[in-house]
């Protein structure tokens, strides 16, 4: 509750949703996303999407979370190819022989 100076006006602050409004990226911002992993890209960077308001995320350098761009989408996806062709070549050209 507040009051204005040189008034004698009281309103108070309300913290409700009225119902109806309540809609999904409004409980992500109250409440946080529930971010789910989708693509494991390499050992270090994954990506996640939102159960909630279907926003996608991936991990920075330092591995907090930051939204998908297209840009980002396209690192993710070289950098999950040069992994895959990575094991490909370990496990085909590289094997122990016994």
């Amino acid at each position: 509750m507040f009051t204005y100076p040189n008034q004698h006006l009281i309103c108070m602050k309300t913290n409700y949703l009225a119902e109806g409004m309540v809609k999904k990226n409004y409980l992500c911002s109250l409440l946080g996303h529930r971010f789910v992993e989708t693509k494991k890209v390499n050992n270090h960077f994954s990506e996640f999407e939102c159960e909630v308001c279907k926003l996608q995320a991936t991990n920075d350098s330092r591995g907090h979370k930051i939204t998908l761009t297209s840009k980002l989408k396209e690192i993710n996806e070289t950098l999950f190819y040069l992994q895959l062709k990575k094991q490909f070549i370990a496990r085909f050209y590289y094997t122990k022989k016994e």
